[in-house]
């Protein structure tokens, strides 16, 4: 199953079940590490909402929590169409995963698990789902999700981002509340426009600096 081009501190796997058609399977993984604690891994990607407003390519309409899991609605940039489904929940501490079972559209499941990693941190792993499709023409495979590499990669970001300047006062609230409620789109326009404002203040005080010690040396 075709999936998009991985940063290099990603990997993703395509597999097949064996078995009856109905229970063969596509999967798509993709994996990286994260230097924090499983634990609190685990604690951060219990936050679904949060999690998905995280992918750079979903753009969240509308999410109404329910019993045992949510309802949203969205569009995703990188297959071009709209998602609507109802999410069943299942979360287990003990192995520290999750997994999110959809009862609508072409993927079946996505789980969140966090393995051992090598000296510090530990890794997340997200696999998605798919029913089995042989041929690769069927239409059904504009379906498949292309963000998911995306996605973990824009996870990994934000957690070594947040490590590093959570302590900022309001670091969390802009990143967690603000960002995360805009679309994708707005998302990039935003951050463009405050690197660009970092950059003229930058080339502010460095001419202002250059003034005053000519006025200095005068």
């Amino acid at each position: 199953m075709p999936v998009a081009d991985r940063p290099a501190s990603l990997s993703e796997q395509s597999a097949v079940a064996s078995g009856t058609d109905a229970l063969q399977e596509d999967s798509v993984r993709a994996e990286t590490h994260i230097p924090i604690a499983a634990e609190a891994l685990f604690e951060f990607i219990s936050d679904i909402e949060r999690l998905f407003r995280l992918n750079p390519h979903l753009d969240i309409e509308t999410w109404q929590r329910m019993p045992g899991g949510m309802q949203f609605a969205a569009f995703n940039e990188t297959s071009g169409r709209r998602i609507e489904s109802a999410v069943r929940v299942e979360a287990r501490p003990a192995t520290h995963s999750i997994v999110l079972s959809y009862a609508d559209g072409l993927k079946r499941a996505t789980t969140l698990a966090i393995e051992s990693g090598d000296g510090e941190g530990c890794r997340l792993v997200l696999t998605e789902h798919y029913p089995f499709i042989a041929d690769a023409q069927d239409p059904r495979v504009a379906e498949v999700d292309r963000s998911l590499v995306p996605w973990v990669d824009a996870i990994r970001r934000h957690l070594r981002a947040r490590r590093r300047w959570s302590w900022l006062p309001g670091w969390r609230w802009w990143h967690e509340h603000v960002l995360a409620g805009m679309a994708p789109r707005q998302r990039r326009i935003v951050r463009m426009i405050v690197w660009i404002s970092v950059l003229e203040f930058a080339v502010f005080l460095f001419v202002a600096t250059i003034f005053w010690l000519e006025q200095r040396g005068a």
